[in-house]
């Protein structure tokens, strides 16, 4: 990139014209990063002072040797500068592999703690008389509690990182903090969705605020007295494996006893048994050994195979899952992964040299609203 033409280019055009076409580049793509120099940005922006001027008289000065500079969060070089972090933090975050969000209802929230109301809630359609009131239907007795938390970095830029152009190391700072927020989304969302804490205010599911285990051989929802199975220990090796989780699921009533229909979505497994959910899912025949080749399989194209490490490392290499996950698990967003720059002038700035600083951040909650969308597999055969 010739960076003297574009400092041509600001001179001939002003500082804000050339900031917001600068700008725009960088949203747009226009401006590979792997060519983004620090210093090239520094000198076509004329070389601005890159730190206030604290230099301490030692004698005897005239008015001309006492220099007064705009504030620096004014200068087009942290502006153009902010829009790079910006966009490699947003790219890494949205590169990176994930499953969670193919998981989740998305619910704004602006709450630190978000009440919720169930899927099978109070909504039932009631007969109306002629000349009478419709009933009104209500959360107030019936709901499902979702806690927020938020989670962030910061990101510095060092004035040696400009003048020995150290562009790499700051690019590699920006995209592994994309690839952190990445990683703390799938956490929020695949803690709940595996069940892997069940109590305290931040358990998977807390009906009317009390944290509850949600997979389970008798599992009970508080709102009903009867109890369902959601937990089954069927090793995944062929259709009739899911054929297990669906007789349970034809069981399955709602709150008031109605029986309810489960569609599976999603088939979530471990790594380890990609190939395994891919033949059943994706190979459009049966892959029983007593059936004979050539017959089609009733699941193929219609529940979408997914995996994640996660399950390997946290529960096991054996275990699956299956159901209608947006049904069932809702993600409450006060914020989605943002990133904000702070004012010049901080001590921290002055201690280590720091010119400027960006924070990413986010805040979010994972939760279950029902217990009767998903059912998990141990694996571990009957």
């Amino acid at each position: 990139m010739n960076w003297r033409r574009l400092q041509e280019l600001r001179e001939a055009d002003g500082d804000k014209k050339f900031t917001a076409q600068m700008v725009n580049f960088i949203n747009e793509g226009k401006i590979p990063t792997h060519e983004f120099s620090l210093l090239g940005l520094w000198e076509a922006c004329g070389r601005p002072r890159l730190a206030p001027d604290r230099q301490v008289y030692s004698g005897k000065i005239t008015e001309d040797d006492v220099e007064l500079e705009e504030a620096l969060d004014s200068s087009i070089f942290p502006k153009i500068t902010g829009a790079l972090i910006n966009k490699i933090v947003q790219e890494a975050y949205t590169l990176e592999y994930g499953v969670g969000d193919s998981l989740v209802r998305v619910l704004p929230s602006s709450l630190k703690e978000e009440t919720l109301v169930g899927f099978s809630e109070d909504m039932e359609l009631k007969e109306v008389g002629e000349g009478m009131d419709y009933e009104e239907s209500s959360i107030g007795e019936k709901y499902h509690k979702v806690k927020n938390r938020k989670f962030g970095r910061l990101i510095s830029l060092t004035e040696e990182m400009v003048k020995f152009d150290q562009t790499g190391q700051m690019i590699l700072r920006a995209q592994r903090i994309g690839e952190a927020a990445r990683y703390k989304h799938e956490e929020i969302i695949l803690t709940a969705v595996l069940g892997l804490t069940n109590t305290g205010e931040y358990a998977a599911w807390r009906p009317a605020g009390t944290a509850a285990t949600l997979y389970s051989n008798t599992s009970t929802d508080p709102y009903s007295s009867a109890t369902l199975d959601n937990l089954i220990v069927d090793t995944l090796v062929d259709e009739t494996d899911l054929d297990a989780a669906i007789t349970n699921f034809a069981g399955f009533t709602d709150e008031k006893g109605k029986y309810i229909h489960v569609e599976p979505k999603v088939l979530l497994t471990a790594r380890a048994l990609e190939g395994v959910a891919a033949k059943i899912l994706r190979s459009g025949q049966s892959v029983q050994l007593t059936i004979p080749a050539g017959t089609t399989s009733i699941w193929s194209g219609r529940v979408a195979p997914k995996s994640t490490s996660w399950i390997d490392n946290k529960k096991g290499s054996a275990y699956w899952w299956i159901g209608d996950f947006v049904k069932q698990f809702v993600l409450t967003q006060v914020f989605p992964l943002q990133v904000m720059q702070a004012k010049a002038g901080n001590e921290k700035e002055f201690e280590r040299d720091i010119i400027y600083r960006w924070k990413a951040r986010l805040m979010e909650g994972c939760g279950a609203v029902t217990n009767r969308f998903v059912i998990e597999s141990t694996g571990a055969g009957s």
